[in-house]
């Protein structure tokens, strides 16, 4: 039986070209919502999701974090990065000339920044999804409308690439979280991410990070987001090298009783 991997987004999106590059001949589904993702990665109503959690160029994906932290049963079980290229798309009859109006999803629009100051008539519109930007203007038909996605969306949606590669930075890439209910890592890569809540004392994040380097960890990132209920309160995500889960674990523990594995990976 083929694995299922669901993704945010629609049939052609980045997060479905990055499940097909690192599981093969899979089963992709695709969902609305990040929350979505993660309810159905919860139910087990898909083998693995694929949630994007660092662009680039963007930065951290922050509520990425935070829903692995309210959804305790959902583990990081591997990771992947994998390029995005953004291209204007139109319907077949269009020309870029003719374009009055680009939508996609707003991480694109601000990756394009470049490309659409070269063309201020254009109105810019923000959507959901870049892949679900592609169907839209496929399904109307209209060739004043285009979208900012993937190639692989033009070819599912018959359309077609007007311009290729427009965003600003030729070097783009998207890091994926694989999650999977209750799983472990796939590939042992060693890397860990904790989540933890710090005292609000002087020194509490000089001592996390200490023991961290005092094990010989490479941290990999710091992302710090509010602690919802507790207002100007932090939680922390620490990402680093681990040689193994119960290292990860330990780790933890010293790190106080708010703290949380969010997966070893």
């Amino acid at each position: 039986m083929k694995l299922t991997a669901g993704f945010q987004g629609e049939a052609g999106a980045f997060s479905e070209e990055a499940a097909r590059r690192l599981l093969g001949d899979v089963e992709t589904r695709g969902y609305e919502s990040f929350d979505e993702l993660l309810g159905a990665v919860d139910r087990s109503e898909v083998d693995l999701g694929f949630l994007p959690c660092e662009n680039s160029i963007h930065g951290a994906i922050a509520r990425s974090y935070d829903l692995l932290l309210a959804n305790p049963h959902v583990r990081i079980v591997d990771e992947t990065t994998h390029r995005i290229v953004q291209s204007l798309i139109g319907t077949h009859d269009a020309t870029l000339e003719g374009i009055t109006s680009i939508r996609s999803h707003p991480v694109a629009i601000e990756q394009c920044r470049g490309f659409l100051a070269t063309h201020p008539h254009v109105e810019v519109r923000a959507a959901t999804d870049t892949a679900g930007s592609v169907r839209e203007i496929a399904t109307l038909g209209d060739p004043t409308q285009a979208a900012i996605g993937p190639a692989a969306s033009a070819a599912r949606y018959e359309a077609r690439i007007l311009v290729d590669s427009v965003a600003d930075e030729a070097e783009n890439y998207t890091r994926f979280f694989v999650i999977q209910r209750d799983g472990a890592a796939r590939r042992g890569l060693g890397r860990t991410c904790v989540a933890t809540v710090l005292e609000h004392l002087p020194g509490s994040l000089h001592r996390a990070l200490g023991e961290i380097g005092s094990r010989g960890f490479n941290l990999r990132s710091l992302i710090t987001r509010p602690l919802r209920g507790n207002p100007f309160e932090y939680v922390f995500y620490l990402e680093f090298d681990c040689p193994s889960y119960e290292k990860a674990r330990e780790l933890a523990m010293r790190l106080g009783p708010q703290s949380q594995v969010l997966g070893w990976y």
